[in-house]
């Protein structure tokens, strides 16, 4: 199985501008974030990947806050939502980190009866 740098860089591979060094910094940070250690077990390592590819699209959201939208005449272009789409893929991948951090799978939870039954 391939390390959690090495599936961290396919999922950014694409995108320009994201160094081996950010890979790095983001899975170090969701390490440290976490308390979890790699190679534990297979949802640990899932965990840590979905919190580091969280922190890396919020890193490159915040670089594309910056973005703007312009029009010349009949061209237009619109970077804004950029951060958004960003944001939205952090908040998918947190929940999926908070998925494999419990452990992955289903769980049901049954409330105490008022009857004590």
């Amino acid at each position: 199985m391939a390390t959690l740098e090495e599936r961290l860089t396919k999922r950014f591979r694409k995108l320009p501008g994201v160094t081996a060094d950010d890979i790095a910094d983001w899975l170090s940070e969701a390490t440290s974030e976490s308390g979890l250690t790699e190679g534990t077990d297979t949802n640990t390592d899932n965990a840590l990947l979905y919190l580091a590819f969280s922190i890396g699209c919020k890193s490159v959201a915040l670089d594309a806050a910056r973005y703007f939208s312009y029009g010349d005449g009949e061209e237009n272009v619109d970077k804004t939502n950029i951060f958004e789409n960003y944001m939205r893929l952090s908040l998918d991948a947190i929940s999926k980190f908070n998925y494999y951090k419990s452990g992955g799978g289903s769980r049901t939870i049954t409330p105490k009866r008022a009857d004590d039954r």
